[in-house]
């Protein structure tokens, strides 16, 4: 992309600002900003550089800190998906059930997870061997560790899930705004 996705303007503000919302919009209890600084919900990168599951690890390492690694979901929401609305979340969030995750069939992002300590176990192990990237160091292994159920998205339409990569991406969604 050649900047941080973060801070692109979409519909009055930053991207990062439109996740937030989302997520206080579907009353989310505990919000955590992974390897943001200067918000009050940051949690540090423990590891450089490992993208979501590295910073899916940090949020967990957090969560066992603060006494909170008791198995409650996890929504795990990336930045770069702005036209993601509180409908789609708290689908996910009603398919979670006694399921380990779960999310869209043929999407990654957004997930939802549980905050475990076998996760955690787990992400802690595969780190340790390695920190590149794919493989069994990406979300899709995370997704399968967990046994991850796969949500229909039914009437759900594809533009909701459409992420920004590249500048021309990010063309095409003020484009269509």
């Amino acid at each position: 992309m050649g900047e941080d996705k973060a801070y692109l303007e979409f519909d009055g503000q930053s991207l990062l600002q439109a996740g937030l919302n989302l997520l206080k919009d579907i009353d989310s209890e505990l919000i955590l900003l992974s390897g943001r600084s200067g918000y009050p919900e940051s949690v540090p990168d423990i590891l450089e550089q490992c993208g979501p599951p590295g910073g899916l690890y940090a949020c967990l390492q957090y969560l066992l800190k603060i006494d909170k690694l008791d198995d409650s979901p996890l929504l795990i929401l990336p930045v770069d998906m702005p036209r993601l609305k509180p409908e789609i979340l708290e689908t996910l969030l009603a398919n979670i059930s006694e399921q380990q995750g779960c999310h869209f069939a043929g999407e990654i992002f957004p997930c939802v997870l549980r905050a475990s300590e076998k996760l955690r176990a787990y992400l802690e192990q595969i780190f340790d061997e390695s920190h590149e990237l794919g493989g069994k160091r990406s979300m899709r292994a995370v997704l399968d560790f967990c046994k991850s159920k796969q949500v229909l998205k039914d009437s759900l339409k594809s533009e909701f899930f459409k992420n920004i990569n590249t500048p021309e991406d990010y063309e095409k969604l003020l484009l269509a705004e």
